[in-house]
């Protein structure tokens, strides 16, 4: 374990930048411990340990679990919302775009990976965190609105049929999405097989693909 003393206060751009860097590895460590040992078993001492930091540098920018809990969850949905958006710049159409947006909330390669692990942990932690349900709330929220969106891009660039209704069809994938992914969870079935079954839901959704 490192051996951290009392932090320094950022004074300066380097200093500035050393302090962003050790709230990251704080917050990556944070997240290694809740989807190792539980968001339940999240402890100040044991994301110290991990981070290689004393438990008192953790305490200096986070001051209860809690709290460390909740800026976890928020980095790892940054970081892959991110990254989705990076790869949906890549893509030609709404269709596309939807379907990879979908694949991500499967998909075990980080951070999508790392962010739907961290998703199943937190999920136990809601009734005993009252600010963090908003949280997660907001984030499905947005995540259902982005599906929606991406629908009607692919009705206006014509690769998703007219008569299909966002409103409607958003919502349902997203449900095939989340049911995906708890199954994956629980071991009931594999990788490839989620990527069939999601992919399956697409098409009957949106009907098929325009060549």
């Amino acid at each position: 374990m490192g051996q951290d003393a009392a932090p320094v206060v950022a004074t300066d751009a380097q200093t500035g930048a050393a302090t962003s860097e050790r709230v990251v590895a704080i917050l990556e460590s944070a997240c290694r411990v809740a989807v190792r040992e539980g968001a339940h078993g999240l402890r100040m001492a044991s994301v110290a340990q991990e981070a290689g930091v004393s438990k008192a540098l953790v305490h200096y920018y986070f001051s209860t679990r809690q709290e460390l809990l909740r800026s976890a969850f928020t980095f790892t949905e940054s970081r892959w919302r991110e990254a989705v958006a990076d790869e949906l710049q890549t893509l030609p159409t709404g269709r596309e775009r939807v379907a990879r947006v979908l694949l991500a909330s499967i998909d075990a390669d980080p951070p999508f990976g790392d962010q739907r692990a961290l998703w199943n942990e937190v999920w136990s932690s809601l009734r005993f965190d009252d600010e963090l349900q908003p949280l997660v709330a907001e984030s499905y929220r947005t995540w259902l609105g982005q599906i929606a969106d991406l629908v009607e891009e692919g009705r206006t660039d014509g690769s998703i049929p007219a008569e299909v209704d966002s409103s409607r069809a958003g919502p349902r994938l997203a449900a095939v999405g989340d049911g995906l992914d708890s199954m994956l969870y629980l071991g009931l079935i594999d990788r490839d097989e989620a990527r069939t079954l999601m992919l399956g839901s697409l098409e009957r959704e949106l009907g098929p693909a325009r060549s």
